[in-house]
């Protein structure tokens, strides 16, 4: 299944980390500095205190 997070914000980016931890196709619509962030850094969440990157299929910018 492939999923588009519209919106990478707090919330979508904590949607996108889980559904590709979980083994989903993710994508994520984004722009400004925060496409820069995650083009630059990918994206990164805290769980269990450690701090975990997560790949994506794409950034798609607008």
């Amino acid at each position: 299944m492939r999923i588009l997070i519209y919106g990478a914000g707090v919330i979508g980016s904590l949607y996108a980390a889980l559904f590709a931890e979980a083994g989903y196709d993710t994508n994520i619509y984004a722009r400004g500095k925060r496409l820069e962030a995650l083009r630059n850094n990918g994206l990164q969440y805290k769980k269990n205190q450690e701090i975990n990157p997560k790949e994506l299929s794409s950034f798609m910018l607008i």
